[in-house]
């Protein structure tokens, strides 16, 4: 068993495009590209899902892996989950092997079957960016189907196999995005599950979700907790907006000013609690001496950027009443490299 550290942006195919380029600058110590096949499996009642683990069996090169991902710690789109990894004779998944696992309780008659596949190019780096410090870069790019459903992957992996977390966020704040790129903190796994139920149906109540932020805030023990839930709100904010995507919230104009309204609260929270982030700063900087006082000058300079778009995109929404557009512009914003760079700050404040 070895904890996986990986940080995941969804990006553009023009970024996916231009990524060996902007990598060109970098000490590579060994790349290559190769096709990966991978199916996941899961009991009837979907077991692993419930206890949010992934299964899989990968096939790569006519070699296969069974790797078994278990529930982790996630925010932003920073990932770190334990994993098992073994090698197989087939394709075929061993429910044997899995028994054995130490910590992990499983049903004693685990019957397993195919629930969807995620096959995929990957382009693969290993960079060496300062003593001790190696990342492995992965832009992975094909698809998710279910029978006949089919999303695409188009994503890039920085798995940390040596050095600090810093390291991690340092390197990935450096590279030279303008648009086009997020970070992601959903895996191919959860898309695949909510693939396998017809995608997403239902927009969760973010005025509710909101109230329930408001109720961590005063029972948190100190400003680290509030700003972790708070990130951990805007992330999943995110996330469901992407995936729903612009003509879901066009359909009814009250559906957009909800979904716009709902990053109003929390700009505006972000805003109007500036200190949050100076106290935060002072908590972690004996602990953590990757911290710098400019990082707080410049998520609280995004922040009232941030606000004030959001302002600017209401104001248009209310007199165009043109929702798509709209929704298109807050998409746009949601993918600027300096958004991405504000929440590798805010990761790095709770981290």
């Amino acid at each position: 068993m070895s904890n996986e550290i990986e940080l995941k942006l969804a990006v553009t195919p023009e970024i996916a495009d231009q990524f060996s380029q902007i990598l060109s600058d970098f000490h590579i110590l060994k790349q290559d590209k190769l096709f990966l096949g991978n199916i996941y499996y899961d009991t009837a009642d979907r077991y692993f899902a419930q206890h949010k683990m992934g299964l899989r069996v990968r096939s790569e090169n006519q070699q296969f892996t069974m790797t078994l991902k278990t529930n982790g710690n996630v925010t932003g789109g920073l990932h770190i989950r334990p994993e098992y990894n073994f090698l197989l004779n087939s394709a075929q998944p061993d429910v044997a092997v899995l028994q054995q696992i130490e910590n992990i309780t499983l049903p004693t008659d685990l019957k397993l079957a195919p629930i969807f596949s995620t096959d995929f190019m990957r382009q693969w780096w290993l960079i060496e960016c300062g003593k001790n410090t190696e990342i492995e870069i992965a832009l992975d790019r094909g698809e998710i189907k279910v029978k006949d459903k089919i999303k695409p992957i188009c994503e890039i992996e920085f798995e940390l196999k040596s050095g600090e977390l810093a390291d991690l966020f340092t390197f990935v704040a450096n590279l030279s995005f303008v648009d086009g790129v997020r970070l992601s903190s959903w895996s191919k796994a959860k898309r695949g599950y909510q693939l396998t139920q017809g995608g997403l149906s239902t927009a969760k109540d973010w005025l509710e979700q909101w109230r329930v932020f408001l109720d961590v805030e005063k029972s948190a023990v100190n400003s680290q907790q509030v700003l972790t839930a708070l990130l951990n709100y805007e992330q999943q904010l995110i996330e469901e907006t992407m995936q729903f995507g612009i003509d879901f919230f066009a359909q009814q104009f009250i559906q957009t000013v909800e979904r716009i309204g709902a990053f109003f609260n929390l700009y505006h929270y972000y805003v109007d609690n500036g200190h949050l982030i100076q106290q935060v700063f002072e908590q972690q900087l004996e602990r953590n001496h990757n911290l710098d006082e400019n990082m707080v000058l410049d998520i609280v300079e995004s922040n009232q950027y941030l606000f004030e778009q959001i302002r600017h995109i209401i104001r248009l929404h209310s007199e165009s009443k043109d929702s798509q557009q709209a929704m298109r512009r807050l998409q746009n914003l949601l993918q600027q490299g300096q958004y991405v760079k504000r929440m590798l700050n805010l990761m790095r404040m709770v981290n």
